[in-house]
């Protein structure tokens, strides 16, 4: 029979990561209902009435709160990726990807009645709590289940799942965003919360959050649906041992020891990479494109916002659909390429088109921007979209792998905020030239990966953790390349190639 750590994506781990995916839906959803919709409820384009005790908009005169507005989802998602940690160290990920899709519900009833600017804030901070959380546990939980080989597709699902929800979202904006029919739009995402909470008690917990807990048949027969039709015993019998190994050394640790280094292991180094690809995923420029992609084109093609759907909105909905095919086409081909590669392409792509969208601005060669504003989304899905997201799991051991994303996550939704916030005064300040700003952090993102990022694809996570848990250090040169598992040979059993069957996808 097949060892079970040679086999790729088995049905059931498909299934749990698309009914986990929910959540990252829900999030990418939210993240793109204020889009298109943007000048009807911050500007009364369509004019000021009443509906009942319900107003046809919440009439935002400032672009600076309309930004607050905007980014105070990300305050919430970074609540609710702090408070996640919590339930997913004493409940489960089961838990947490099940309750917290509550919030969606809740914050939907906000949003969807709301008749004033702190409420609709309110309801973005809630809905924000539940994609936080569901962000947070996603990442880990894929880690969790699968192996390295499946890790390198599956890995993406945060990110497909984020974009699919945008795209859902933008394209049925186009006939919803006009009074009052845009409150319909908020609802939905109450809708995909209920759908969560009802599907994912179907999924499995994770076999290695089980056994961290002692529940070792329950993890065993998690573990074999996860693997279906496979050997599971050598891989069950190593992640028992390096569960037993890690608790001799510790317990699992929280975000301050992590922070403060109150680890057996020097994990600075993940760390900095965590922290540090999280960071530039939000500095490089793409929460700009997706918040205020309509705006942005909308100066260009100068059309007549009260007119739905816009060009500049339909616009706005086909960028989000090549996203989300780009997204496929970067989970496709981070089984074929490194994570450096495609970081440092994805990167390096981006700040090329934003320079192009600069002197697209600055010559009024409305093509040139909207290209520029399509490839610019399009190339972030191929390797800096849903790269940072797998990093914690791919590089950290398991007693701070639930910490180490919440810090993660936490850093790429503070930053959401920044941005949402900063970025209509920045444009009207700088106007044509904004986008070298994002220009420069991409810059100094492929130059962040060049030198410090080490190759995670294929590797085990033990193999990575034991090879750069020594403090910051440049990863230029063999001494810190970890070897494949595929390349290991006589080393391990897992060298094998596997014999797919009918279970396997």
């Amino acid at each position: 029979m097949i060892d079970s750590r040679t086999v790729g994506i088995t049905k059931y781990q498909a299934f749990c990561t698309i009914l986990a995916a929910i959540g990252s839906f829900n999030f990418g959803w939210n993240i793109g209902s204020v889009n298109i919709p943007g000048d009807v409820l911050q500007n009364c384009v369509t004019g000021r009435k009443y509906y009942g005790p319900f107003p046809s908009c919440i009439d935002i005169s400032s672009g600076t709160i309309w930004g607050v507005i905007v980014g105070c989802y990300a305050l919430g998602a970074l609540f609710g990726a702090v408070i996640s940690n919590y339930f997913i160290d004493r409940r489960g990920y089961k838990f947490v990807l099940t309750w917290f899709a509550l919030c969606n519900v809740a914050g939907a009833l906000l949003l969807s009645l709301t008749t004033s600017v702190a409420q609709f804030i309110i309801g973005r901070i809630v809905v924000g709590i539940a994609a936080g959380a569901a962000n947070n546990a996603l990442s880990t939980y894929v880690s969790d289940m699968t192996t390295p080989r499946g890790r390198n597709v599956l890995g993406g699902g945060v990110q497909f799942a984020c974009n699919l929800g945008i795209m859902l979202d933008n394209a049925i904006a186009l006939g919803l965003a006009p009074a009052p029919r845009w409150r319909i739009l908020f609802a939905l995402t109450g809708v995909f919360g209920l759908i969560n909470f009802v599907l994912f008690p179907f999924a499995s917990e994770s076999p290695k959050w089980l056994i961290s807990k002692g529940r070792f048949e329950e993890a065993r027969e998690a573990l074999q649906k996860f693997r279906q039709g496979t050997d599971i015993e050598a891989e069950f019998n190593e992640m028992v041992e390096t569960d037993k190994a890690n608790k001799e050394r510790t317990d699992d640790v929280n975000v301050f020891q992590v922070l403060r280094g109150q680890t057996p292991d020097n994990l600075r180094h993940q760390l900095l990479c965590v922290t540090a690809l999280m960071f530039f995923q939000q500095l490089c420029g793409i929460n700009a494109v997706i918040f205020y992609s309509t705006s942005i084109i909308n100066k260009s093609t100068q059309d007549d916002p009260a007119n739905i759907p816009t060009l500049a909105q339909i616009l706005t909905f086909v960028i989000s659909l090549v996203a989300l095919i780009f997204t496929f086409f970067g989970m496709v081909l981070g089984a074929y390429f490194g994570r450096r590669t495609l970081l440092m392409f994805s990167h390096g792509t981006m700040g090329l088109f934003s320079a192009i969208m600069v002197a697209g601005s600055v010559k009024d060669i409305t093509g040139l921007v909207v290209t520029m504003v399509f490839l610019f989304n399009a190339f972030f899905n191929l390797g800096v979209g849903p790269i940072p997201w797998a990093t914690a799991g791919e590089m950290t051991p398991r007693y701070a792998m639930t910490a180490m994303s919440g810090i993660g996550t936490g850093i790429g939704y503070t930053f959401t905020f920044v941005i949402g916030v900063i970025f209509p005064p920045m444009q009207a300040a700088w106007e044509n030239y904004t986008f070298f700003f994002f220009m420069a952090w991409n810059i100094a993102a492929v130059t962040f990966v060049f030198l410090f990022v080490p190759e995670t694809k294929d590797r085990r996570i033990e193999d990575t953790v034991k090879v750069h848990s020594i403090g910051i250090h440049t990863v230029l040169g063999k001494k810190w390349q970890v070897v494949p598992v595929k390349e290991k040979g006589s080393d391990m059993p897992n060298s094998v190639a596997p014999e797919f069957n009918d279970e396997f996808i």
